[in-house]
């Protein structure tokens, strides 16, 4: 899946909901980071991430940022942005490096927002 005029607003809008009021993000406590299979192609490196949403409430999105490595050495950084996980669900979606083949990945939740509705 390649990165959609969609996908870049979301990414600003989530930027700026966390700049701008960090007092109304989801509580990260509840919510469980899990990295899947690391693996390469012709464009890059492509990372499988899950969260796990344990809270009693609908997130409305989760950033996830990852750093990669390869042989060690920092390669680069990218990350994405879950939307909508339910309470009790878990939402899935890949990190894409693009160029660089690396070897291992750190991920971090970066920020929550909460529903829109």
């Amino acid at each position: 899946m390649y990165p959609t005029p969609k996908h870049a607003l979301a990414a600003t809008l989530l930027s700026a909901t966390l700049l701008a009021a960090p007092a109304a993000l989801a509580d990260d406590a509840g919510l469980k980071l899990e990295q899947g299979d690391l693996f390469t192609n012709d464009v890059g490196t492509v990372l499988n991430v899950a969260v796990v949403n344990n809270t009693p409430n609908t997130v409305g999105s989760v950033g996830v940022n990852c750093a990669f490595t390869a042989k060690g050495a920092a390669v680069g950084a990218a990350g994405t942005i879950i939307f909508n996980i339910v309470a009790g669900a878990k939402g899935q979606d890949q990190v894409h490096l693009l160029g660089p083949k690396a070897d291992a990945a750190t991920c971090s939740i970066t920020g929550t927002t909460p529903p829109l509705n």
